[in-house]
């Protein structure tokens, strides 16, 4: 990796922590430059503003959920034992990118302009989840504003839900992680059976 392209890449670690700290609306460019260790000028050398910075990290996260986690879903065998165990490493996967949800997810809240990054979430989440079912013989060919709105609200909002409040959980009521994970599983697969 060249030095362009460590200096682009610590600027996208930097931003995404601030943005996780702060929000979108309240990250200023200078504090993504201070966290990153360079001048402003530097991210402007690799970034137009703070949005395409934003488009970006949205655009390498999208990359990198195509691949692991199609590799994660495509190891349920349909079994009950096996939809737990798939449904117990979605929710492994989903809580490594707790960073970038809590971006994405406040960010869209408070700036529509991000709203379609959530949805480019939800349609990619929607045929993933289609393809599974197609293949187990559980679902229809296309995907449709039931199915779409079926994994907004079985499937990409509950475990987005459990993964940002997960740990406020566990603290406000003094539930052990291991319970609430396998309260969360069993609740989750009874409402999102296509999975």
């Amino acid at each position: 990796m060249g030095k362009n392209n460590q200096t682009k890449e610590r600027i996208l670690a930097a931003a995404l922590d601030e943005f996780a700290c702060h929000g979108f609306a309240g990250t200023r460019v200078d504090q993504i430059a201070r966290a990153a260790g360079v001048n402003k000028a530097m991210i402007y050398y690799h970034f137009a503003n703070k949005e395409e910075l934003f488009n970006e990290l949205f655009r390498q996260e999208m990359e990198q959920l195509k691949l692991e986690l199609g590799e994660v879903l495509g190891r349920n065998t349909g079994s009950a034992e096996g939809k737990m165990q798939a449904t117990r490493q979605v929710l492994e996967y989903v809580e490594r990118k707790e960073k970038y949800l809590r971006v994405l997810m406040s960010g869209s809240l408070l700036d529509q302009s991000l709203l379609p990054h959530f949805f480019q979430l939800l349609d990619f989440t929607t045929s993933a989840g289609l393809d599974l079912a197609q293949k187990a013989g559980q679902a229809e060919q296309e995907s449709n504003e039931h199915t779409l709105l079926d994994e907004l609200f079985t499937g990409l909002l509950p475990l987005i839900g459990f993964v940002l409040l997960g740990k406020g959980l566990q603290a406000y009521y003094g539930w052990d992680k291991e319970t609430l994970t396998e309260r969360f599983i069993t609740g989750w697969l009874s409402q999102h059976g296509g999975y």
